[in-house]
């Protein structure tokens, strides 16, 4: 432990660990999910530890990131029909190890070799900017199969050559997720729209443009009812919008609920009242929209909660068409005036994400030495500070609607 420091004073680093059916190939990541800055996306480093024994008849080791979408069932592809479209994959050879591929080590990595030893060997991936973030489509309470949706995953896998067949019971595969959080440099005028229709002037504005997970969004509502007729009710929803880019194009817009709220207060607006002023606060959340089968969702890790997904940041190199499924949000506020006469609805779009974590600062696209690594510094990383944590046994709750029923060697997928 460095001088002068207290188990209570350390930040405590989680090392995730996962080993094969077989037992001789372990892998170990630092985290499971990976921020894109839209111009950069985190690097995936960390190590695998081989049992020589395994390796001892000229076989090889080999680390491969893949990203995919999912886009139809699971067992129908045991008939010949693949829905499942690669969007990104990327391979590299650890053991026995090749020059041309080898990177500087990380602190994460050098730390870890020091801890397993010898038979440990770092592997550091860079996945492009240009590729979508991970979002899971939200499946039906009891519904079997894995969802739809992008998902990445980390397959280390023994064979003897690159193109041979890998050996299950030597190959551990990995969740990860690709995140895209808000940049704090980035702002957005607050929404602002109005209407003016047949003596009836609605003016609706949003307190600001981005929101984060569990913040209230805030509409201010104006209206003047010049006209002959009365407003009966006004009714706000927030609904978020999923356009899948990849197979067919298609879009579905779905209404999220939030607990109830007195919207009425003031209603009806009778013909020729005018000054109405009234700002109403929405929190869109997942906890109130579980039964909502097809709605989008940050990629959803086995055993862990998500949230909603965030809004898609397109950038310059992510086109359109390969953006695999966009997500947005908007403000929907509806005027209701009753039968014979056609409601007036007003739309502000805005943004849902994450804020930018206080340890996001790091440039991680650039491969840092122990130096120069600003999450692992070199003089805090002694034995007492890291975690390791097994990938499936750890003991969690889950809700009854969301536990699955698994064999051994689905357990090993994640």
């Amino acid at each position: 432990m460095p001088k002068g420091a207290t188990p209570e004073s350390m930040e405590i680093c989680r090392i995730f660990k996962k080993s094969s059916l077989s037992g001789k190939v372990t892998v170990f990541l630092g985290k499971r999910d990976f921020l894109d800055y839209l111009t950069h996306v985190d690097a995936i480093d960390g190590v695998v530890l081989v049992d020589p024994e395994c390796v001892k008849d000229q076989k090889k080791v080999y680390v491969q990131v893949l990203g995919a979408f999912r886009y139809g069932r699971e067992d129908l592809d045991i008939i010949g029909l693949s829905f499942r479209k690669d969007l990104f994959s990327a391979t590299i050879q650890v053991y026995p190890p090749v020059v041309e591929q080898q990177k500087p080590l990380t602190a994460l990595q050098e730390r870890l070799i020091t801890i397993l030893g010898p038979n440990a060997y770092p592997f550091f991936f860079e996945i492009p900017p240009n590729t979508p973030s991970s979002v899971t489509l939200q499946q039906t309470p009891g519904e079997d199969g894995k969802p739809c949706g992008v998902d990445y995953q980390l397959k280390t896998h023994l064979a003897e050559s690159l193109d041979a067949k890998a050996e299950k019971l030597s190959t551990v595969r990995m969740a990860i997720r690709k995140l895209t959080y808000a940049p704090n440099d980035v702002r957005a005028p607050p929404p602002k729209a109005e209407i003016n229709k047949n003596g009836i002037k609605l003016e609706a504005s949003l307190e600001k443009e981005k929101y984060y997970h569990g913040e209230s969004v805030a509409a201010q509502i104006s209206i003047d009812n010049t006209s002959s007729k009365t407003i009966k009710k006004i009714k706000l929803s927030v609904v978020q919008k999923t356009m899948v880019t990849l197979h067919v194009l298609c879009e579905e817009e779905q209404e999220l609920r939030f607990p109830d709220q007195n919207f009425q207060e003031g209603f009806p607006i009778r013909a020729g009242q005018t000054g109405f002023f009234k700002t109403y606060h929405m929190m869109p959340l997942l906890e109130n929209n579980r039964d909502k089968r097809g709605l989008a969702l940050d990629g959803k890790l086995k055993h862990e909660d998500t949230n909603l997904a965030c809004s898609t940041k397109m950038s310059e190199s992510l086109q359109k068409e390969n953006a695999g499924i966009i997500v947005s949000y908007k403000v929907v506020i509806k005027l209701i005036f009753g039968f014979g006469t056609s409601d007036l609805i007003l739309e502000l779009p805005f943004t849902l994400t994450h804020p930018m974590p206080e340890h996001a600062s790091r440039t991680t696209s650039c491969r840092e030495s122990l130096g120069d690594d600003a999450v692992f510094n070199s003089d805090e990383m002694v034995e007492d500070d890291l975690v390791f944590q097994e990938f499936n046994r750890a003991p969690i709750a889950k809700p009854e609607c969301f536990k699955e029923t698994e064999t051994s060697e689905e357990k090993n997928d994640e």
